[in-house]
């Protein structure tokens, strides 16, 4: 998203935006940065039947069949720092894609409840490469009953935060 006058905002699509790898930063040991093409070689999760609805609850996309990576995976693999019993309550991810929209996860939500079953790294969309409206990476809560707002298009950046 661009900024545009205050409370507004402009929807931005083209190639310029297209992300090729995301980065796992902020709390964690292990940070990474996983190419598209990495993560076509990792096994594929496949999730079908899938319905867009934007925060108004109007359909946008119906019946959507998803291939990709969850991200749990992979921030297990960047060993996120939970050195003390409460730190997960206090610990979030913010996903970020290269056009400057955002979304929140918390912890639980990935790793303590099946949501975290549907947060994927999609690659792919009814059995096609993502398109430049989207990027070669976008990350999907499918599970969300409305996963519109929080569909990150051109995902680029996760970011592992902690309330102090």
């Amino acid at each position: 998203m661009i900024t545009m006058p205050p409370g507004v905002w402009q929807k931005v699509y083209g190639p310029e935006y297209v992300s090729t790898a995301v980065q796992i930063v902020g709390y964690v040991d292990n940070p990474c940065t996983f190419t598209a093409e990495a993560l076509r070689q990792r096994p594929q999760v496949i999730i079908k039947d899938v319905d867009i609805l934007c925060g108004s609850g109007k359909l946008k996309e119906e019946g959507l069949t998803y291939t990709g990576v969850l991200l749990r995976d992979l921030l297990e693999e960047a060993q996120m720092q939970l050195e003390e019993h409460e730190v997960p309550n206090r610990t979030y991810i913010v996903a970020t894609g290269t056009d400057g929209y955002r979304a929140l996860y918390s912890w639980h939500e990935i790793f303590n409840s099946p949501q975290g079953d549907g947060l994927i790294v999609v690659l792919t969309k009814n059995g096609q490469v993502l398109g430049e409206k989207e990027g070669e990476l976008c990350l999907v809560s499918t599970r969300d009953e409305r996963p519109g707002p929080r569909r990150i298009r051109y995902l680029s950046r996760i970011e592992v935060c902690r309330l102090e």
